[in-house]
Formats: structure tokens, sequence, C-alpha cells
């Protein structure tokens, strides 16, 4: 049983970050709408973008990292309490910090895929993992949706 849900658990995680395989089918994400496809699409400029005070898509990516390492660090037993509203900020992230946090949240997928691995049977039955990947979807679609802020789609008029 835990090899199957690790494997499970271990390809939604892929799709979330990287969209779906070409020529194969999804399990719930569009081909391209990943989070590392989202951000590729995306300038520092156009992830900071922020309206009436809605998170922008870099506080989002920001926070999901952040989350990411949460679950490392709990899964080792650091179980300390953290500054959940504060890992949206900052809002705003420069060229260099928008790869930075491409490359760190990379880092930190490949450290938490290293630790299920390691989790035990009992984990694996508490659905350890699962409401990590529920977490970032549910980031993802508010970035997927605030993307239509950035294109302009619903962007007011100005006047």
């Amino acid at each position: 049983m835990k090899d199957a849900v690790l494997k499970e658990l271990t390809e939604i995680l892929r799709e979330t970050f990287e969209g779906g395989l070409p020529g194969q089918g999804t399990q719930y994400l569009d081909h391209n709408s990943g989070i590392y496809p989202t951000m590729d699409r995306l300038t520092a400029e156009q992830a900071s973008f922020s309206w009436q005070g809605i998170p922008s898509i870099a506080s989002h990516i920001r926070h999901m990292h952040f989350h990411l390492q949460v679950v490392v660090e709990w899964m080792d037993g650091k179980r300390h309490k953290r500054d959940w509203l504060a890992s949206f900020q900052p809002y705003t992230v420069t060229p260099e910090e928008w790869q930075q946090l491409k490359t760190d949240f990379e880092a930190t997928r490949q450290v938490f895929l290293q630790r299920m691995q390691q989790l035990s049977e009992a984990e694996i039955a508490e659905d350890m993992g699962h409401g990590t990947v529920a977490h970032l979807a549910y980031h993802l679609g508010a970035v997927r949706q605030l993307m239509h802020l950035v294109d302009g789609g619903l962007r007011p008029a100005e006047g």
C-alpha cells in the first residue's frame, strides 16, 4: 500500500508543480497550468501586482514555499508556532528574487519528496502528504485566478 500511495502522491505533486505531461491526460490541471509554467509566464513585475490589498501572485508563491518548508520541518518533529500571515510578505519581488523563489521552491520540493519516501506505513495510512497537495492546489487556484487581473482582463477601468 505504501508504495502505491507514495507513487500517486509523487505524481500529483509533480503535476501540481509542472503541469500535465505532453500527450498524456492529467489528474486535475490543464497541461500548462502547474506552478512552474505559471511562474514562467510572468515577469517579476506581473507577479508583484496587487489590487485592493489582495495578495499578489508572488506572495501566494512565497506562502506555498513557506508551507512546504513547514511541512518538511513538521515531518522532522519541529512543530513550533509559525507566523503564517507573514509568509505572504512582501507582496513584491525583483527579477532576481522571482528566480530565486523558484529555485528555492524546487529545492524544498525535492526535500519534501525525499522525506515522503521515509514515511512509515502508519503515517501513510494517516494520509500524510495529501493535505500538502490540497494546500498547494488551493493557492495555485488563487494564483490562476489572479492571472486574470495581471492579464488585464478584470482590471478596473481607469479614469
